[in-house]
């Protein structure tokens, strides 16, 4: 489906791997958000096409309020998708709560060493799982997980344990097409891009648990 792509700058973690770089959490790009540009962006994305907006970072949760503020002025307001890395907290998605059509979640580490590590967040999987439950109450949603090299076990097989047992149906999207960017050669595992064979390990894992992966 078509889709109208909002990005905000801005980020509350630090992945040493973030595709976007130092870009990503720098608050002088771009323009300052207003419901008139909203409402003028959105009139401009449906001429082209496009059947929802989705708002996309860095982190939009970060900018809750002028988000908020704009949508609520906004005219023709199309069906919003939710993209966030769920590091957020719980009166956030109260606030989000019948506004968002689809959340898409980035689960992206199994155990909060790794989260500390590599993106500087404490209490990881606490929090992030807490989100994912209510979320999963409000509207449809879908999980993405990121393929590390070197963190199958140390990751991706607690996700899926987590999933199987939590969420056993929702639709899980697994990405593997890692790359090693910005500070990614600071950790050894992350240095090179992930190889075919860890992929496949972990697609055959996900099928093995009976998850609902999607492309």
């Amino acid at each position: 489906m078509p889709s109208h792509l909002f990005y905000l700058s801005g980020c509350d973690l630090r992945c040493a791997f973030c595709i976007a770089e130092a870009s990503a959490f720098d608050p002088s790009r771009g323009r300052v958000l207003t419901s008139e540009f909203l409402t003028e962006a959105v009139a401009w994305g449906k001429t082209q096409g496009a059947r929802n907006l989705q708002w996309v970072g860095g982190e939009p949760t970060i900018h809750l309020p002028s988000v908020l503020e704009a949508m609520s002025n906004c005219v023709g307001l199309p069906p919003i998708v939710w993209k966030s890395d769920f590091y957020g907290t719980p009166a956030a998605f109260e606030l989000l709560s019948g506004l968002v059509d689809v959340y898409v979640a980035d689960f992206k580490f199994g155990n909060d060493e790794c989260a500390n590590r590599i993106a500087r967040v404490a209490n990881y999987g606490a929090v992030v799982t807490r989100n994912l439950r209510i979320a999963s109450e409000q509207s449809d949603l879908i999980v993405r997980h990121l393929i590390l090299p070197g963190h199958f076990d140390c990751c991706f097989r607690p996700i899926v344990a987590w999933l199987q047992r939590e969420m056993p149906r929702v639709k899980f999207s697994l990405r593997d097409g890692y790359q090693p960017r910005w500070q990614a050669g600071r950790h050894a595992e992350l240095a090179a891009p992930l190889s075919r064979s860890e992929g496949e390990q972990a697609r055959r894992l996900a099928a093995e648990a009976g998850l609902n992966v999607i492309a």
